[in-house]
């Protein structure tokens, strides 16, 4: 019974992973409007930022948790052994967690600011024809598209 729960919990977080995914792929990226963009991009920014903050502030959590635990050395104290072990769990946690977010977002930028630079300016020539009334059949030509 435990093993399709954990199953189940582990498609749910594949789902929401691949969604991500597809949100922020370059091909989706190159079809949203400058608004949209520049709101990803902040987006991006934000959770470049909380990853930054979180891992930060998790490496000297687990750093004063390994010193406690050194300084409790013969088991005198349990709480102080207690505390050590708990600050070095969650500091290590936070800040595995916290470069996990920092990479994502920094990706996610790097993605954005390259969609953007190809956004500013684009040009094309695609074939293309004109239907002329008269005789009733297509003369060929160019179409030039500009986008900025």
């Amino acid at each position: 019974m435990s093993r399709h729960i954990v199953l189940c919990l582990i498609l749910i977080l594949a789902m929401f992973s691949a969604n991500a995914q597809r949100t922020y792929s370059t091909k989706n990226l190159e079809r949203l409007s400058s608004e949209e963009l520049f709101l990803y991009y902040q987006k991006s920014l934000n959770l470049q930022d909380k990853g930054q903050y979180v891992a930060f502030i998790g490496v000297p959590m687990a750093l004063v948790g390994i010193v406690a635990g050194s300084l409790a050395g013969g088991g005198d104290s349990d709480f102080l052994v207690a505390t050590s072990a708990t600050l070095m769990a969650v500091g290590s946690a936070a800040s595995i967690i916290g470069f996990t977010l920092f990479m994502a977002g920094s990706t996610r930028v790097d993605r954005i600011n390259k969609v953007r630079r190809t956004y500013a300016m684009q040009l094309e020539l695609l074939p293309g024809g004109l239907y002329c009334t008269q005789t009733h059949n297509y003369t060929p030509g160019i179409t030039l598209r500009l986008k900025f």
